[in-house]
């Protein structure tokens, strides 16, 4: 019998936000608006999830 598979983590809403952010500022053809959302997201991401890239 195999183990149960981990549970995933809750999505966070802020980075939820900043790539849909960034989604809409690529369709828009908005390349300012699309970079400000990558990095907003890369600062909330090591503010609050620690995570560097």
């Amino acid at each position: 019998m195999s183990a149960p598979a981990p549970e995933e983590p809750e999505p966070c809403r802020t980075c939820q936000e900043f790539d849909l952010a960034e989604a809409v500022a690529r369709s828009e053809r908005d390349g300012s608006r699309e970079t400000d959302a990558r990095v907003l997201r890369k600062r909330h991401m090591a503010a609050e999830h620690g995570k560097r890239t």
